[in-house]
């Protein structure tokens, strides 16, 4: 028998295990490859794309792709590897020969690099047979064939690095290399792939190999991790010929598969009407989106329309009819928060059953980006690994099992793999950022429709992301739905470029200033752009008069009358100190303070969700007239982002325009009889709304401390104080917020280029350097960027890859944030999370907070309880690179259910 089959590829952590103590190298390497062959089977629409772009038959692609798939692993042929277990390395000749294992800088995964550059030409000439081959077309080919040994070579989750690449034979016996290359060997002559010369030849052809390698990335990175499950794949260590095993490594690959949502394909159940889904008439939108043709191409959506038009229905609407027509298998509902994706999740829970279905009943796996334990009966989870995990090979290079089992355990993550995820829009913007599995997120988003929630909500930072985002996602196929309220001219041409640039169209200028509005844009050249204005339901069409308040007196002033007329109140905030300051003053003159209620985001989840469940129980449309008089809330832009809440009274701090409408559409939100009850379609019994509108005393000609000087935290916040007043002198002279009739005159009275050049002189200097710092962080976005236009899957296409657990943002704040998980002490000395849950106690006892403000200054961990810490983080890995707090020994910061995260001095109920 070769003697490559002296190597070991896995071995057990726990020698108790049954079985064999290890796995042999080539068989782990063929278990890998069957899991690919089968990943690419010729009839799945994923590998018939991907053939398609690279203009070679679907069984061409499978070859190629098995042969290097088979050799993801040959760094392992290292003795410097190979000697971390010494039991299991039968072809050790000189064990003082290689320099010891380096698992941070020479990982095996690197060091697999140097057997494939040293072997390539002697590989690559190999397959090609009789076929007369020039020496610089056999190096044209193997550069090509490089393109792929990167994804495989990255299965790991990030690119290995082409740095100092000869350095890596210290790490080797002699032999090594010869019993790699038989081993490369050996596996050409077992899969004997047809490979076109022709096309590793061009120049064009590798091209789009790059262009497409992403995809290949992070189906290595799944083949491994399914290929390393021990209840299918046991470890053999008795040789026989590779011809001899592969029969059995496809048959377990296809049983560990069976035992995976991630080789079905749902099927679309037959589309009908919007009437029929929903049980409800549609609204123009929904009739739009269920009548609209549908293209074959990539096609963007971008609604526009007010609050309670039914845009999610309409996106679901559209989904589903996208899904229908072929061009999808599933899709990704994005929101801004946390908080908006739970409520989403319960809509969409609710009807995805009706648009999608396995064989044989079984329901396909819907997954939450977080959750608690409550919502665990709502889904089912994407199964993968459930093994045993291998013994890790080092600290710093864990194993496949490791790696998905952590990876796995975060259910943000793991939504992007099932076939309806539910999540906010960070999870998916992380598919192009340099992070560790960013392959397997893209791979996740294939052949999904990406739906984006309040899209004008992202900030200059997440928007030069979501642009990248969206121009990948063209280029492998996918659509998007993009659902707004208050997105500008400005930001609805911008997302139309993106799209007709990566469809290699001319930009066409938007011509329409119709609200509502849905605007859809394909990559036909013929007429890429289309845009259609859209009428709007009577019932949600309403004016809000607006009436200014200059000082915190007067809102609790006009806050207290409203209890007194047993209204229910919300106070929104701008910032969560602002929020606790009237929090207080509020509760504390009350007849029951309990009727005062505190919402905002430095509440840890398990809190979080409770308060949702009150405030939703409160102020929410089912909410009885007897839960909601005299009832109060105080809270932070959360409440504007995230609840169906419905306000009799509504007071707001002074923010941007968008924000503002934003907030409005929580006051009289749904409709109420008589009588205080939630009536659907009744003319609303309350008197007109009113919005009370907190902010500076009103001055032509102000100063530039206009706002900073009685509303520091404001500004502090929002730092173009010139956009603040340019929209309060809109509301001063339209008097009212009309929607839908003058949404697009409130949104272009402020970010128009014709509106900002009106700003104060006194506020010009502070505008030009708000507009200075958004090119800043606009180019800080781009700096961070995986350059997938310009490389394929490979160490040059980032500047930096990073750790999936480090903090690359898909946010900008000159204020770095910390994940703190806040613990307790138990009896016996141990440190548990300060919630208790079987399934997500991290998850429920995470808060974030400002890491120089708050982190940097919370009470260490005593030093005789660092033990308990440790243990804790072997418990849960996720938890490394979290700051871990015990609240009830810091004698300046606190936690408490009612208040949240605070200093000390806040009092505590």
């Amino acid at each position: 028998m070769p003697t490559y089959f002296q190597y070991w590829g896995k071995a057990k952590r726990d020698p108790k295990q049954p079985g064999a103590d290890y796995h042999l190298l080539p068989y782990h390497c063929l278990d890998v490859a069957a899991v690919g062959y089968l990943l690419m089977d010729p009839d799945k629409p994923l590998t018939r794309d991907l053939a398609d772009f690279l203009e070679i038959t679907p069984e061409q692609l499978r070859d190629l792709w098995t042969f290097c798939l088979a050799l993801h692993d040959l760094g392992k042929f290292a003795a410097a590897f190979q000697q971390l277990s010494p039991a299991g390395y039968k072809a050790m000749q000189d064990p003082k020969k290689a320099k010891g294992y380096d698992g941070k800088a020479f990982r095996h995964d690197r060091m697999g690099l140097y057997f494939w550059e040293e072997r390539k030409k002697d590989i690559t000439a190999g397959l090609f047979g009789e076929t007369a081959c020039a020496p610089n077309e056999i190096k044209r080919a193997a550069g090509t064939l490089m393109i792929l040994m990167d994804c495989v070579l990255g299965h790991h989750g990030q690119p290995v690095s082409h740095q100092e690449t000869r350095t890596i034979k210290r790490f080797t016996e002699p032999h090594n290399l010869d019993d790699a290359h038989q081993f490369m060997l050996d596996v050409i002559a077992l899969f004997q792939p047809a490979l076109p010369l022709e096309k590793l030849l061009s120049k064009t052809w590798r091209r789009r190999l790059e262009q497409v390698s992403w995809q290949f990335a992070g189906l290595a990175v799944l083949a491994d991790w399914i290929g390393s499950d021990q209840n299918f794949f046991k470890y053999c260590d008795d040789s026989m010929p590779l011809s001899n095993y592969w029969p059995e490594a496809l048959s377990r690959a296809q049983k560990a598969l069976a035992n995976t949502d991630l080789n079905q394909q749902p099927q679309v159940r037959p589309f009908t009407s919007v009437h029929d889904l929903f049980h409800f008439d549609p609204t123009p939108l929904q009739a739009w989106a269920e009548t609209v043709p549908i293209s074959q191409t990539p096609q963007l959506f971008i609604l526009e329309d007010v609050t309670g038009a039914g845009k999610t229905e309409a996106a679901l609407t559209l989904t589903h009819r996208l899904m229908q027509s072929g061009v999808a298998d599933g899709f990704y509902f994005g929101l801004p928060t946390m908080a908006t994706s739970n409520a989403m999740f319960d809509r969409v829970a609710d009807h995805y059953l009706q648009m999608l279905a396995l064989e044989e009943g079984q329901q396909p796996s819907i997954v939450l980006a977080h959750g608690a334990r409550e919502m665990n009966e709502r889904f089912r989870d994407a199964v993968l690994v459930s093994g045993p995990a291998d013994a890790d090979y080092d600290r710093r290079d864990h194993t496949a099992t490791a790696q998905c089992n952590q990876w796995l355990a975060d259910s943000r993550k793991k939504a992007l793999l099932a076939p309806v995820g539910v999540g906010t829009i960070d999870q998916a913007l992380l598919a192009v950022l340099p992070r560790r599995h960013q392959s397997l997120r893209l791979l996740g988003l294939n052949r999904k429709i990406l739906i984006f929630d309040e899209v004008h909500a992202a900030d200059e930072y997440m928007f030069e992301l979501l642009e990248s985002l969206l121009a990948l996602h063209f280029h492998q196929g996918g659509s998007v739905i993009l659902l707004t309220a208050t997105l500008s001219q400005k930001q609805r041409q911008r997302l139309s470029n993106v799209w007709l640039k990566a469809a290699e169209l001319p930009s066409r200028p938007l011509r329409s200033t119709d609200f509502p509005l849905a605007t859809y844009i394909t990559a036909d050249p013929e007429a890429p752009v289309a845009e259609q204005a859209l009428a709007s339901r009577a019932s949600v069409s309403r004016e809000v008069t607006v009436v200014h308040r200059t000082s915190f007196d007067e809102c609790l002033q006009t806050l207290f009358r409203a209890v007194e007329a047993g209204q229910c109140v919300v106070w929104v905030r701008n910032t969560v100190n602002d929020a606790l300051e009237a929090f207080e003053a509020v509760r504390s003159r009350m007849a029951n303070p309990d009727d005062c209620l505190l919402f905002h985001s430095r509440f840890v989840l398990a809190d979080r969700k409770v308060k949702e469940d009150l405030v939703l129980a409160t102020f929410g449309k089912k909410a009885k007239t007897a839960d909601r008089r005299g009832k109060v809330l105080i809270a932070t832009q959360v409440f504007q982002e995230s609840l169906d809440a419905d306000a009799d009274v509504m007071i707001s701090d002074l923010c941007p325009i968008d924000d503002l409408i934003q907030r409005t559409g929580r006051l009289h939100r749904h409709t109420r009889n008589a009588s205080g009850e939630y009536q659907k379609d009744c003319d609303d019994a309350r008197q007109p709304p009113v919005l009370y509108l907190h902010a500076p005393v009103w001055d032509d000609t102000p100063e530039a401390d206009w706002l900073s000087r009685d509303f520091q935290q404001t500004q502090f916040v929002y730092r173009s104080p010139g956009r603040l007043w340019l929209g309060l002198r809109k509301l001063r002279q339209l008097g009212a917020i009309r929607m839908p009739t003058e949404a697009r005159e409130l949104i272009e009275a402020v970010y128009s280029d014709a509106s900002l050049a009106q700003i104060p002189p006194s506020m010009q200097l502070m505008e030009d350097e708000h507009y200075a710092k958004a090119r800043g962080i606009s180019a800080k976005a781009k700096s961070v960027l995986i350059d997938w236009q310009q490389y394929g899957y490979c160490d040059g296409s980032a500047k930096d890859w990073q750790e999936d657990q480090s903090d690359i943002s898909t946010r900008y704040s000159d204020r770095e944030t910390v994940e703190v998980l806040l613990v307790r002490e138990t009896s016996e000395g141990t440190l548990v999370p300060w919630v208790d849950d079987d399934r997500f106690a991290i998850a429920l006892s995470t808060v974030k907070v400002a890491k120089a403000t708050y982190a940097d200054k919370l009470a260490p961990v005593p030093e005789h309880l660092q033990p308990a810490v440790e243990a804790l983080q072997q418990r849960y890995r996720q938890i490394q690179f979290m700051t871990v707090w015990l609240p009830e020994q810091d004698p300046n910061f606190t936690y408490h259910a009612t208040t949240g995260f605070c200093e000390r001095q806040t009092q505590e109920v």
